[in-house]
């Protein structure tokens, strides 16, 4: 999977916020590390692209 190499050896670059709504929750991922944010973008689309309708994307 696409950004996955850099993602899995970035162990403390990065931090996951959830926050439960209504109808279901919201995840914000946040780095100071350029890197780790585009491997968080890459993976991302690379997922919006592999899980088709079923997958929603807000920015």
């Amino acid at each position: 999977m696409p950004g996955l190499k850099t993602l899995s050896g970035s162990k403390g670059k990065f931090t996951v916020d959830y926050q439960q709504l209504p109808d279901g929750a919201k995840l914000t991922f946040a780095s100071k590390d350029a890197a780790v944010i585009d491997a968080l973008h890459v993976w991302f689309d690379a997922q919006l692209r592999d899980h088709g309708s079923d997958a929603k994307s807000k920015e």
